[in-house]
């Protein structure tokens, strides 16, 4: 899941600006399991908001906000609010926020949350659950035991450990209050196989797969969009397992 965090209030209080009415879409699929979106998402946004002085004219959970297509739907159905409203808080990660700025609501479109990176839906802890994905454009965790080394290296290193590696042992040579995490990916993956990788992707002649370039049909987003409400109840029971 894409997993998001909420943003400062001051942060939000500086969007929103003299916004006196304000509607809210909240996401029900990644953002609820963060634990930022769903409706106790919106029960905490409505209760912040309300605290600064703002009216909630309209709060509801959308299945997925990150669909265009759903997006659309969820402003069709609550377009007299909408309309009625000063702005529109997006709970979700950027996908979704984007989604709403595609659908051109005709008010200022404000994300309640930013997006921290993929993550496995889990209880484990363990680095592979921990580690964030950042979206470096070039995934590496086949060699890596599944676990991300630029989120968890504070070397920001990525196809090898740093220079001083193994100095300290088993801790980091940067952050002493830490365990260097590549001794974890050196048990757990291949790091001669990282190495090579590392090599591929600076080649010049590297070239990612190219499929046809078709987009979504609206007949086949529609479909999508009835199959998650109707799965909309199986979703929000997930949620008690990441908490």
């Amino acid at each position: 899941m894409n997993k998001s965090a909420w943003k400062s209030a001051q942060e939000l209080d500086y969007m929103l600006g003299d916004a006196g009415k304000v509607s809210i879409l909240s996401c029900g699929i990644c953002a609820n399991l963060s634990d930022t979106g769903g409706p106790r998402g919106i029960r905490f946004m409505r209760k912040t908001l309300e605290a600064a002085g703002r009216e909630v004219v309209c709060a509801r959970s959308v299945t997925a906000c990150c669909a265009e297509e759903i997006m659309r739907q969820a402003l069709r159905i609550n377009a007299k609010s909408i309309r009625d409203s000063d702005a529109l808080v997006i709970i979700s990660c950027a996908a979704g926020v984007k989604s709403a700025f595609l659908c051109e609501p005709g008010i200022p479109v404000i994300p309640a949350a930013d997006s921290v990176g993929s993550v496995p839906v889990s209880r484990l802890e363990d680095p592979v659950a921990r580690s964030l994905c950042t979206n470096c454009g070039h995934c590496v965790i086949a060699f890596t035991g599944g676990i991300c080394p630029l989120s968890e290296c504070p070397s920001g290193k990525k196809y090898e450990p740093c220079a001083r590696y193994g100095e300290r042992g088993d801790m980091c040579v940067v952050d002493d209050s830490r365990r260097c995490i590549w001794r974890e990916i050196e048990r757990r993956g291949d790091l001669e196989a990282l190495r090579e990788l590392g090599r591929i992707h600076g080649e010049d002649s590297f070239r990612r797969l190219a499929p046809d370039g078709s987009v979504p049909s609206p007949r086949f987003l529609r479909r999508l969009s009835g199959w998650l409400v109707a799965r909309a109840g199986w979703f929000a029971r997930l949620v008690p397992f990441i908490n």
